[in-house]
């Protein structure tokens, strides 16, 4: 609980600063933790990247400024700590799916709402419930993925595998640049975080072949937790020569994943 109550007093920073340069490091020690162990430890418990939900919150706050005021769109951009009007354009319109000139003329906005304690505990109820539903577990990943479309990626890991899966870091365009999706096994102990078990996504073409080998504990469950989710690309689990039993899946991108028990 100590640590979900720092968590919020880093948000709470957040907020409170959110019209001035956030560093990473200084959000961290709100909650007296490093940058690097803060930032996973917030994208696995809140569901967003430290950066997406700073850049989401301003995005969303600038919206409703466009909406409410008569400021002009340029001043609004640079409060919220856009160098330029056209990456300020870039980044709402990516976020809202209209311009700002489009949202003052009463368009329809999206609002991210700010993080609160009690949404952090229903989000890691609705993950704890997930991961004890799925059935199975993951051993030791670490693999590279390329994607040239890393959210519908991420997506497919989450609804197929049951797995975390989620983009940590854009361009100031918006466009995805890191991200990464973890089994979950383990990886959340009394709300802290072991080291990092799972696989990088980064964009670039996908190779059509065999990318990563995974131990897995009940495979048979794997096996029908990924049937149930109504993804069709994946083996029968078979007897290897070696002595594992194993089955391969074809990911949306067509690449192959084997886990083996």
């Amino acid at each position: 609980m100590e640590t979900v109550i720092n968590i919020q007093k880093a948000i709470d920073y957040i907020e409170e600063n959110i019209l001035d340069e956030l560093k990473f490091d200084v959000i961290a020690s709100q909650a007296y933790m490093s940058s690097h162990h803060f930032q996973r430890l917030f994208t696995m418990i809140c569901g967003v990247s430290l950066g997406d939900y700073i850049r989401n919150r301003r995005l969303s706050l600038a919206a409703t400024e466009i909406k409410i005021s008569n400021a002009k769109i340029i001043d609004i951009a640079f409060k919220y700590g856009y160098e330029t009007p056209e990456s300020f354009s870039r980044a709402f319109s990516h976020f809202h799916n209209i311009s700002p000139m489009m949202a003052r003329n009463h368009g329809e906005i999206k609002t991210f709402a700010r993080i609160t304690i009690k949404s952090i505990l229903e989000g890691m109820n609705i993950m704890q419930e997930r991961i004890k539903q799925r059935g199975y577990t993951v051993g030791n990943v670490g693999s590279v993925y390329l994607t040239s479309d890393m959210d519908k990626t991420a997506k497919w890991f989450e609804e197929v595998l049951g797995w975390y899966a989620d983009v940590e870091v854009r361009d100031n365009d918006g466009n995805p640049t890191y991200g990464c999706a973890m089994p979950f096994n383990g990886e959340l102990v009394h709300l802290g975080v072991t080291s990092f078990n799972g696989i990088f996504l980064l964009p670039g073409e996908t190779p059509k072949c065999l990318i990563s080998m995974m131990g897995v504990k009940n495979i048979d469950n794997l096996y029908s937790h990924v049937k149930r989710s109504g993804w069709e690309h994946i083996t029968e689990v078979t007897a290897e020569s070696w002595g594992a039993r194993a089955c391969n899946i074809t990911t949306i991108d067509g690449c192959i994943l084997r886990f083996f028990e």
